[in-house]
């Protein structure tokens, strides 16, 4: 079987999307499946050449907000009949217009990731830019869904908060997941290359944040918790890209007060990363809004339990498997999971993060489920 993921962009720091397609299309293999990628992206992206699969590039896109790629549209209307099916991921923009105007002229199916895309968070945080996609909704995107052959989410929370953004609302839905792959296995070498880069939080407890530096990450609350409940012997470790950096220099400077019991780790990847998960007492993500949270799942393939928020569509199943704890978005929400981790009780979820992550967030599982759904269409 072959299919073709379109994407906007494949750029790690682009966010969630981009990681999630590059997992799922490179655990293809994992099921006798041949996965190649098409996106906007500059041709010669060297985050391209470093995927392990086809992946290629036909940006620039336009500086729209629509992001237009004519070149994507034209190779797509000459190759999709030597796929069997394609997979069109994120709303609102190019990629999926194209795609279904290749599938039906190729006569292929196709199928439609929103990635969370149709969360009613958006409508109630940006009202105005709600309005235009609900004209885009109208004119574009709900025929798309419409005609997917399956519109494809990534656990039953996602799927759930889709039914009620945009009308009128039709599609044929379907839950495949999403995860990630196992982590590398040289663990001491992980931890060690951490250490070496922070020597001084050696003897901390620490709790790990690990995402772009983003409002919606609830980043502002951790700080107002963690400076409220924290001691000496706690470290907070803050990694990630940061998109805003107005944003981020006022995190910095609200913080000032406990600096010493901080630190901002910055965009960090490989062994670094993986050291960071492994020798966490926990991951926390007090998110306002996460489709799925890829995070989340690594940490749990470390064994390393989570505190996160409901807004995390994955809660579900982290709170039933006793993987970790879970409360709201607000700062009452926030020191309670302060509350928990400070707890020494919170310790003992940690042989339960691994079988989660077995059980639920295998992205080779997730890879599995979308090939049978296309073979069944």
């Amino acid at each position: 079987m072959r299919l073709l993921h379109v994407v906007h962009s494949c750029n790690p720091l682009a966010g969630g999307v981009a990681e999630a397609v590059n997992r799922l299309a490179e655990a293809a293999a994992e099921v006798d499946c041949v996965a190649e990628i098409a996106t906007c992206d500059q041709p010669l992206s060297s985050f391209l050449e470093e995927l392990d699969l086809a992946a290629r590039g036909f940006g620039p896109a336009s500086g729209s907000s629509y992001h237009s790629c004519p070149a994507l549209g034209s190779w797509l209307m000459e190759n999709a009949a030597s796929f069997d099916a394609l997979v069109s991921h994120g709303l609102w923009q190019y990629p999926g217009v194209a795609v279904r105007k290749a599938a039906r002229k190729a006569g292929k199916p196709y199928f439609v990731y929103p990635h969370g895309m149709l969360d009613p968070w958006f409508k109630n945080q940006y009202p105005f830019k709600h309005l235009k996609k609900v004209l885009f909704w109208w004119f574009r995107q709900g025929q798309i869904l419409r005609n997917a052959k399956a519109v494809c989410f990534t656990t039953d929370e996602e799927r759930r908060l889709a039914r009620g953004t945009f009308r009128p609302y039709q599609c044929n839905e379907a839950v495949t997941g999403l995860g990630v792959a196992n982590p590398p296995s040289n663990a001491d070498v992980q931890t060690k290359a951490f250490f070496d880069k922070f020597p001084n939080l050696l003897e901390k407890r620490k709790l790990l944040f690990l995402g772009r530096i983003h409002r919606k990450k609830g980043i502002d609350l951790l700080l107002k918790a963690f400076e409220e409940l924290s001691t000496a012997d706690d470290h907070l470790v803050v990694a990630g890209p940061s998109e805003d950096g107005f944003f981020a220099e006022e995190l910095v400077r609200s913080s000032s007060a406990f600096a010493d019991r901080i630190t901002w780790a910055g965009m960090i990847s490989g062994d670094l990363k993986w050291g960071a998960l492994r020798s966490a007492d926990s991951l926390i993500l007090p998110s306002h809004q996460e489709n799925f949270g890829m995070v989340v799942a690594e940490a749990l393939a470390v064994g390393t339990p989570v505190l996160i928020t409901d807004k995390v569509n994955l809660w579900r199943e982290v709170e039933d498997d006793r993987a970790g704890k879970v409360s709201t978005d607000d700062i009452s929400g926030v020191n309670a999971l302060m509350r928990e981790w400070k707890n020494p009780a919170f310790a003992k979820l940690a042989p339960n993060a691994r079988p989660c992550f077995e059980k639920r967030f295998r992205i080779n599982t997730a890879a599995r489920n979308l090939s049978a759904l296309v073979a069944s269409n």
